[in-house]
Formats: C-alpha cells, structure tokens, sequence
C-alpha cells in the first residue's frame, strides 16, 4: 500500500496502525450493546435489520410496512452479517457497523496525517479524532456516518497520493472503490465531496495534468462494478420508486428545501467548536502559531488538507438541510492541524504563548471543577443519581488536573495523553453507569413488551399520528398503521373486531372519542404519556 516509503518507517506505521485499532477498540466498543435503542434513528435502524433479518432480504429495506429511501444498503448488510454470525439482531450487532467504521476512521486519519505531514501528526491527529465528543458519540450510536467517512478518508488519501505524486499513480484507483463503499453507505454524498475536493485542487493547482492523473475512465468503471449492481437490483425490485424517492426527496429536496433541519448560514460556526471539543480550545493557538496562510497555501500537501477542510465547511452551509454530524468528514483536517501543531510544540519549533498556555490551563481547569460540581449538583436535583456521577466526575477531576499541570509545565504530549485519557475514561464510566440510568427516560422497551402480552398476534394495533420505531422493533411488529387524523379514529372504533391504538397523552386530550376506560396500560418517559387503548368490537 505504501510504496515510497523506508522498511523503518513501514514498520512504524504498522505498529501505530495496532495500536489506534487497540485504542479505538478502548473508545468505542465498551458497553456498546448495554443500553436499549433510542429514538429517533437507533430504533429504525434496528427495525429495518430485522425485518431483512426474519425475511432473508439482501437488497429492499422496509420500516414500518414501507420501503425506507433514506439511506442505502451497505449499513445493513453489514449489520445482518454480525446478526448472522452472533445469531441474531441486537443492540449490540446493529451499532458494531458503527464502532468499526469510527476505529477505521480514525486509522485512516493516521495514516493521512502520517503520509503527508508526519508520523507523529499522523498519531496525534488520530488521537485527537478519536476522542473528539462528535467521533466519540457517533461511533458508539446507530447511525451510518462513522463508516461513511471511513470511506471518505480512505478515498481522498489514495487520491491525494496519487495528485501529491507520493505513490503510485494507479492507487488513484483505490480512491473510486473507496467512493462506492461510501455512496453504497449514505448516497451520492460519497461522489460530490470527493468530486468537489478534486475540482477545488485542480483549480488551485492550475495544473491541468491532474484531470488526465485521475484515470476517470478506468475510475467510473471501478465505481460501477462496486455499487451499480445493487443499486440496479433494488431499482427493479421496487419498479424505481426507491430511487426516485432516493434522489429527489433524501438529495436534491433535502439540499434545497431545508427536510425538517433547516438553519442558518452560520450554523456549523456554532456548532464545530462544540463538536471538535475538548480539542477545540488548541486549535486557536493553533491558527496563531501558523497564521502565515500564504506559506501554508505554497505548500501542496497542507494546500490540499486547506481545501479538504473549506469544501465539506462551505458545500454544507449552504445546503438548506444542517445538522450536527454533517461535517464529520471536516474532523480529520482539524485533528490532523491540531496534531501537527502539537508536534511542533513537542519539538520547539515555536513556544506556546502565556496567554495560549493560560486560556488552555482555564479551559481544563473547569472541566475540573465540573468534575468536582457533579455530584454535589445531583445531590440537589436527583439525590438517586449521586453514586451514579461519582465515576465519571472522578475521571473528569482527574483528568482536568493533570491537563493543567501539564500545560503549566510545557509538555503538550502529556497533556494530549492526559485528555485522551480523561475523555476515553469518562466515556467508559459514563455508558457503564450514567445511561442505563437514563433508560427510564429513554427507552420504550418495558411497554413494549407490555404491549406485547395485552395485544393479540392477530389484533389489529395502530398508532396515531406519530411513527415510533421502537415499539415495532420490541413488539416485533412489522408494520403499525399511523392514524392521522380524528375521523380515522371514528372509523377504527366502528370496527367490527377488537383493535388497539397506541397514543400520547397531548393527543389523548383532543381526542373525546376516546373514553379514559378504554385505556388498559401506560406508560410515562420524561415529558411524554404513552396510552394503549383497546376498542372492544361494537
């Protein structure tokens, strides 16, 4: 795979390469399947893989009785290959898709940052990748981007060694297999972040040799072997609906007219910092200590990270649809930086400013003292949750403590390792203790499973107007028809044999139809009453 460089430095990217899919093991797959699923996205993942599962299906996805066009199929088919292998769709198989993309993540990060910059940028970026809260969060939850941006990263490395002239100019190739892995996972996003990067670097390049160097003919044939058949398979399985629902509604629509998560233009300029956290607070110093832009840009390698960062940055706020975990694929630019400048700090290439070092030491000195506050807090507000916070604030203490000394002192790899280690730490104590408490809140498995025993195989249950993939997946209910209006009420409560609704309490209070005696079980998380009604025929 690397064919420019020494044995010696082979043998130390083989080793980092170990030793990140250990830690990333560490990070992400403690107590993975420990807690139930969780609206809204963890439920309908986990209702999709098992239909598939109970029906043998490979190619349609269903939820709730109806074809699911959200997302394409590689997810799934990797979550009915651990169902299979561990005997069975669990909260465990149906989230193990995602930690392994955040540990493959994470290595292809290593090894860009080590490719093109150094080994040791290369280590530390993925460190810091990895215990970022959005890398953190989203590998250890049901959702595709993880193992998306897997993909995405390995795609541009081969492709950036390809344009950078660092290997062989055929690893291009690699980068249009990589671009179908990741469209296979999320859609056409996997070929526009990638097309877009490539257009950015050749203008900014101006070297027009670049377009013959992307071997686009072999390229598109590449991409079309890995993901047309599917694609092609699903198409005629579903007469087209599928991916007429899948281009117009989950691309040009969601781009264009906002689906729900519309936001303003400056909306990831809020939410980054959040997301990059702790990690956050050195990239300042960072943009400081390499304010130099026009240095940066003469260089072709850190041109092309620059432009890897502005592209996923922009193409997403435009976009009407925001949320969050959209800029994922920006993280491993940020990480790479901040890694780098740690390295820099290392070495004595430039000094961490007093007024750099000061913010820094504050920054860890609260998580200290928010550390210290937990459990005094919950004393006030949920006295049951005291013994609960005691692992995680201890690790938080701790680990702000010794960021801070370690900054005061100079040494920015034991304060990298310092907060890793706090990060990785607390996320262990917090999904060992914190959420299985949360379930109470969380999680509709009790009723569901009440539901279960109160409504017959064959009786009719219906929800209204909500869909809650939850209670398909722990009723094992393939289908719950959604009521959406009073007069569909009227009708079910006509019916000449015994059905079930399924309502919340809001709606219960506009629904007088609806007698209060009617209703045999309940159930309250949080905010939100959940009531099954029976209709007893008429």
């Amino acid at each position: 795979m690397f064919f420019q460089s020494s044995p010696a430095s082979l043998d130390t990217s083989r080793s980092n390469v170990l030793l990140l899919c250990f830690l990333g093991a560490l990070f992400y797959f403690p107590a993975l399947g420990a807690r139930d699923f969780w609206a809204p996205v963890e439920p309908r993942y986990a209702e999709i893989a098992r239909v598939m599962f109970a029906k043998g299906e490979w190619i349609v996805a269903t939820v709730n009785g109806s074809l699911y066009t959200d997302k394409p199929i590689l997810y799934f088919w990797l979550v009915l290959i651990a169902s299979e292998i561990f005997g069975g769709v669990t909260e465990w198989t149906v989230r193990l898709p995602a930690a392994m993309g955040g540990v493959g993540f994470v290595v292809a990060t290593y090894l860009i940052g080590w490719d093109f910059f150094s080994a040791r940028a290369g280590f530390f970026g993925a460190i810091i990748l990895a215990t970022s809260i959005r890398a953190i969060w989203e590998s250890r939850w049901a959702h595709v981007d993880t193992l998306f941006c897997f993909f995405f990263v390995l795609s541009i490395y081969f492709a950036g060694r390809t344009l950078l002239r660092k290997g062989n100019p055929y690893e291009i190739l690699f980068s249009y297999a990589f671009i179908a892995l990741a469209t296979l996972t999320k859609g056409l996003i996997g070929v526009v972040l990638p097309g877009l990067l490539f257009v950015a670097f050749v203008l900014a390049q101006r070297d027009w040799r670049l377009i013959a160097a992307a071997k686009l003919p072999l390229g598109i044939a590449i991409f079309l072997l890995v993901a047309a058949p599917w694609f092609y398979l699903v198409y005629q399985a579903t007469d087209g609906r599928w991916l007429s629902d899948f281009i117009y509604i989950h691309h040009i629509q969601r781009y264009t007219a906002g689906a729900g998560h519309r936001q303003p233009v400056y909306y990831y300029l809020t939410t980054l910092p959040v997301d990059f956290l702790p990690w956050t607070i050195f990239a300042v110093p960072a943009l400081f200590a390499y304010r130099s832009f026009r240095q940066a840009w003469a260089d072709p390698m850190k041109r092309f990270v620059v432009l890897w960062f502005l592209v996923v940055f922009v193409f997403f706020s435009i976009s009407d649809t925001k949320r969050d975990l959209y800029l994922m694929p920006l993280l491993p630019a940020l990480a790479i930086f901040v890694g780098n400048y740690l390295a820099d700090l290392e070495s004595i290439r430039f000094s961490h400013s007093s007024i750099h070092r000061w913010i820094t030491m504050s920054f860890f000195g609260m998580f200290a003292i928010v550390g210290l506050s937990l459990p005094a807090a919950a004393w006030f507000i949920r006295k049951e949750t005291v013994w609960l916070l005691v692992p995680p604030s201890i690790v938080l203490a701790l680990g702000g403590v010794f960021a801070v000394e370690f900054i005061r002192r100079r040494q920015p790899i034991a304060a990298l390792t310092a907060i890793a280690a706090m990060m990785t730490l607390s996320t262990i104590a917090a999904s060992t203790s914190v959420f299985p408490y949360l379930e109470q809140f969380k999680s509709h498995r009790r009723f569901s499973k009440e539901i279960k025993k109160i409504v017959p195989p064959t009786a009719p249950l219906f929800v209204y107007a909500d869909s809650m993939n939850d209670f398909n997946y722990y009723t094992e209910r393939e289908a719950i028809p959604i009521l959406s209006s009073p007069l569909h009420v009227d009708k079910l409560i006509g019916r000449s044999e015994n059905s079930y609704l399924l309502v919340k309490e809001r709606d219960l209070k506009r629904l007088p139809q609806i007698s209060r005696e009617w209703i045999v079980a309940s159930e309250t998380l949080g905010s939100t009453t959940w009531s099954l009604a029976e209709f007893k025929k008429r």
